[in-house]
């Protein structure tokens, strides 16, 4: 079965059920889009999506990686590494980031607990452990750099990375924040993460 599509076939299919499975995910959801539906838009049999994933979800991590690496390039080379790094461009970043998350219709799936749950589920450990990795390898070499110049305290690197994915993590909470609170909420934490990161 595995000898069904050449090479070149493959990477073409990959990159259409990327496609459609944004669209697909992000209007409906992890939950109500099906296999099928995702096979149907590029017009293949549904034994065949178990060629390029195990699972559905398989495919919107994937997507969802796709999002998180590019938000991350947009707001480093436009926003951090276009000005000097202070306190107050480094909130700027911060709350840019927890902007970017919230107007993705991918990532905001993840605001359903039970989407949240279900991914945590079916997900093979080694793949949430490769993305939380991602995070270090492409932040760490900005936060050395902004340490050796005296910008930023001199934290464990990977500590720091970790307070910018609690503030993620926490992002997703906004229906247990409760709407009124949550904008004010992550201001300030976006304000302390910065005051208390940032050297004068």
């Amino acid at each position: 079965m595995a000898g069904k599509f050449n090479e070149q076939e493959k990477e073409y299919i990959r990159s259409r059920l990327l496609e459609h499975g944004r669209q697909l995910f992000g209007d409906l959801g992890l939950k109500k889009t099906s296999i099928s539906d995702l096979t149907k838009q590029v017009n293949i049999a549904q034994g065949s999506f178990y060629l390029f994933y195990e699972s559905k979800e398989e495919l919107y991590f994937e997507i969802l990686e796709q999002e998180e690496r590019y938000i991350r390039e947009e707001l480093l080379h436009n926003v951090l590494l276009k000005e000097k790094v202070t306190k107050e461009t480094f909130c700027n970043f911060l709350q840019q980031a927890l902007q970017f998350l919230d107007e993705s219709p991918i990532i905001k799936q993840l605001y359903d607990k039970s989407t949240m749950e279900q991914l945590l589920r079916k997900l093979p450990q080694k793949k949430l452990e490769s993305n939380h990795q991602g995070d270090i390898v492409f932040l760490v070499p900005y936060i050395e750099k902004w340490q050796a110049e005296g910008i930023m305290k001199q934290l464990e690197p990977a500590i720091i990375v970790s307070m910018i994915r609690s503030l993620v993590i926490l992002s997703l909470q906004k229906e247990m924040i409760g709407e009124t609170n949550y904008k004010p909420t992550m201001d300030q934490f976006v304000k302390l993460i910065s005051e208390d990161l940032i050297n004068d």
